[in-house]
């Protein structure tokens, strides 16, 4: 297996237990494995390994384009056909030297050498320790040229040159700079907290060592400052006390036409966020209907209900289209699958994976999920559509064509407070740009006229 397991440490410059594992992770990924299924948090590690390793991950993987293009400059013969165990020693020893002010020079190079050698590569060790201290001593002159404008500035922020031109043609050049700034830097938890309890989960996950404090907007949102203790091991976490919810999502609840009592259906609810705060919203006289397509999501969905203790939710295992026409709803929520272009700083890999068409991929099931949901409303109901994706062949055009051809729907607006330039009002909805604080999306709420 790549990367041995280290022995006993003589030398307290060996590999840490955090490089070691960001660099198995990093391995996986290569593999085919995803962020979210290599950043288990089961590594028994001290709090100050277990931030390096989370630094070094996502670190490598968001700036994995940027990184190789140094290093095939650096290398005499051509970077990408190196064994991948020397790429990753690599890209996690000149991630430390171009990012990590904190990590000494000598450290990130001896320990990179070192992880060669773990990885079955010790011939090589020497390249790696010749081509880092190259990059030490040059770093400060690196350069960037690309093979166009775009290719540049899509090689400075570590992003596809195709997705670079395309925000930049949707969203001009300062604020597509700003896009690719976001995407590059880790965004804050939230923690979505039940009415209520705001004080009590303060002085609850204060025992814990964890520090959160509650945000201006929107109500009930806490921010987590510092987690030296365990944020999910506590009373707080298992009496359903709180749930952890980005920002965005949070904004959009708060922008929607809840009242106490009324009947809205979660049509995309897994992993269950959305379909909680709801229920909190809509109190113990609302209910809640939650479905989704996939079935393993169906039991993450299950466990979080159950573990909030929500009596007003239900979830409905069948096809969306199969639901009687007879239940009918205040509000229905379409969360709809997409590219996921707005959470690009959390899924760290997904702009390696994804490919232009994929852009277009989900259109057909988000086109269909609106025309099999809204006859389940009320007349005077509510149809929301919302996204984590920022293009609009999954929003704006998506939007266009359900009311092309129901003419008797229009868009309704919420009013969005001030200090928030990142939401962009359109004709058809609202667009939530990443920022450094949180991650993008799109919304829409359609009501018949």
């Amino acid at each position: 297996m790549p990367f041995r397991p280290e022995g006993p440490r003589r030398d307290p410059n060996e590999i840490s237990p955090a490089r070691l594992g960001a660099a198995k992770a990093l391995y996986s990924m290569e593999k085919g494995s995803k962020v979210s299924d290599v950043l288990v948090s089961n590594r028994n590690l001290i709090p100050e390994d277990e931030s390096l390793l989370r630094e070094l991950v996502y670190g490598c993987t968001r700036q994995k384009r940027l990184l190789d293009y140094y290093l095939n400059s650096l290398c005499q013969s051509p970077f990408e056909k190196l064994p991948v165990e020397i790429k990753i020693s690599m890209r996690l020893g000149l991630y430390q030297l171009l990012f990590l002010d904190r990590v000494p020079a000598h450290a990130a190079v001896h320990e990179s050498v070192n992880l060669a050698k773990s990885g079955g590569q010790e011939k090589l060790s020497g390249f790696v320790n010749a081509v880092l201290r190259t990059a030490e001593t040059k770093k400060a002159g690196l350069e960037i040229k690309g093979e166009s404008d775009v290719d540049t500035l899509s090689l400075r922020y570590s992003h596809p040159t195709w997705m670079t031109k395309k925000w930049l043609k949707e969203y001009g050049e300062g604020p597509a700079e700003e896009i690719l700034k976001s995407n590059n830097r880790p965004h804050a938890v939230y923690l979505h907290v039940k009415p209520g309890l705001g004080d009590k989960v303060i002085e609850d996950l204060g025992k814990q060592n964890v520090r959160v404090s509650a945000e201006p907007w929107p109500p009930n949102t806490m921010r987590l400052r510092s987690h030296e203790g365990g944020l999910f091991t506590g009373d707080s976490f298992q009496q359903g006390d709180w749930i952890v919810q980005d920002w965005v999502p949070q904004a959009m609840l708060e922008m929607l036409p809840l009242s106490e009592g009324q009947r809205a259906w979660d049509v995309c609810a897994a992993p269950g966020g959305k379909t909680v705060a709801m229920a909190w919203k809509l109190g113990d006289k609302g209910q809640v209907l939650a479905s989704d397509a996939s079935a393993d999501r169906r039991e993450k969905l299950t466990e979080n209900i159950k573990r909030t203790g929500l009596k007003q939710v239900m979830v409905y295992d069948g096809a969306v289209a199969q639901l009687p026409s007879s239940q009918r709803f205040e509000l229905v929520w379409i969360d709809a699958p997409c590219s996921g272009t707005g959470v690009l700083s959390r899924r760290a890999d997904l702009r390696w994976r994804l490919i232009p068409k994929d852009i277009s991929s989900n259109v057909a099931t988000q086109r269909g999920l609106l025309e099999e949901t809204y006859e389940h409303l009320y007349p005077k109901g509510c149809l929301v559509y919302s996204t984590c994706s920022l293009e609009k062949e999954e929003n704006q055009e998506v939007v266009a064509s359900f009311l092309k051809d129901h003419p008797e729907w229009g868009v309704v607006f919420p009013a969005v407070p001030e200090g928030h330039p990142e939401i962009l009002k359109g004709e058809l909805g609202l667009t939530f740009l990443p920022t450094d604080e949180h991650d993008g999306g799109f919304l829409v709420m359609l009501t018949r006229s």
